[in-house]
């Protein structure tokens, strides 16, 4: 994803970029190779928005405010909320 995002940004900046991550690659927990931790870090900047995606995630369940935007706490990813 990094050197996708370079080669796009060096074809044109004319355009908006985005990526669709699940949630889950945004924690180092889960991502043991740097994930979209790792992206951001390096092009995050070349990124017009984030469109973090929160379903299909086997067992975790963002169905509340909570579960969504302060804590996960159930399913195979908790801590991966916004």
């Amino acid at each position: 994803m990094i050197e996708f995002t370079k080669g796009y940004r060096n074809i044109t900046s004319d355009h908006i970029l985005a990526h669709a991550p699940q949630a889950a690659y945004f924690s180092s927990s889960y991502a043991t190779k740097g994930g979209y931790i790792k992206v951001n870090t390096e092009v995050g900047l070349m990124i017009d928005f984030y469109q973090v995606e929160f379903y299909n995630q086997n067992a975790t369940k963002y169905d509340s405010y909570t579960e969504l935007f302060t804590k996960t706490t159930v399913g195979d990813f908790p801590g991966t909320s916004v």
